[in-house]
């Protein structure tokens, strides 16, 4: 028997060097792309997120993650030194968040974990502001101890440009934030006539009460989290205006009725 009880199998010899006619291993500026292993692969991941200082960024379609886990430890210490931390997940119609392990996550949620759904997301890539790992794990408890994984990581500053331009370029566009987000109370919409004389609105984002400029829907800290990519199409979660639940972004912060009033 082989490794994790597979069969063992007996392959001819087999180089990369055969792969070259392909250009598969020929590149004009190739990364420091390290391959790893399932267990490397693992620790390289926990030290991505140990290690972080300003950012960590986990896509994977599949995930068991929890507070309790070794990867949710070290994002609860990640979220307590300010780390912002975003988890893409798919969701679609076939695929839909357990209920049971969104109630597991609202630890890390209520600590700061902005949650996100995409459709038909299949890809695998975990990403500091220093270091970028791109890998088959999902964080599932089975991929953790079962599966054989492989990886492909690098601390290299254009590695990790380049893991953000995919993300920002292929992810992004597709991603909503998860109504399973730790939530405030909504809020109940005033007269709209009141939109005229009001001066203060509410962060498009986290709903804090700040001055009602629709330039500037956003409060500092949830302007900082935004330009990191700085798409102005993507939604967040108030209107800018009255500061009810609804899809705004920077291109369009207002709920309907707001943009009525205003008009």
């Amino acid at each position: 028997m082989g490794r994790r009880g597979l069969p063992a199998t007996h392959l001819p010899p087999f180089s990369l060097n055969e792969l070259a006619p392909c250009g598969i291993s020929q590149f004009e500026d190739p990364l420091d792309f390290r391959l790893i292993n399932t267990e490397d692969t693992i620790s390289r991941l926990l030290s991505l997120i140990r290690d972080a200082r300003d950012r960590v960024v986990l896509v994977s379609p599949y995930t068991t993650l929890a507070a309790e886990d070794r990867v949710g430890r070290a994002l609860s210490e990640a979220l307590a030194r300010k780390v912002k931390v975003m988890l893409f997940v798919r969701e679609d119609d076939q695929t839909q968040p357990r209920k049971d392990w969104l109630e597991a996550l609202q630890p890390l949620l209520k600590a700061g974990l902005k949650l996100y759904g995409v459709p038909g997301l299949h890809a695998k890539l975990y990403l500091s502001e220093s270091t970028a790992l791109v890998t088959s794990l999902n964080l599932l408890a089975s991929s953790f101890l079962n599966t054989i994984e492989v990886g492909l990581c690098s601390d290299e500053k254009e590695a990790v440009k380049q893991a953000e331009a995919f993300i920002q370029r292929e992810i992004l566009p597709h991603a909503r934030q998860s109504s399973e987000r730790a939530k405030k109370p909504p809020r109940s919409s005033p007269p709209a006539t009141a939109w005229r004389t009001r001066t203060t609105g509410h962060c498009i984002r986290c709903a804090e009460e700040i001055a009602l400029k629709a330039d500037k829907p956003y409060c500092r800290d949830c302007y900082d989290e935004w330009a990191d990519w700085g798409n102005p199409d993507y939604l967040d979660a108030f209107c800018h205006s009255c500061g009810v639940d609804h899809p705004s972004s920077m291109n369009k912060p207002l709920c309907r009725d707001c943009y009525r009033a205003q008009a």
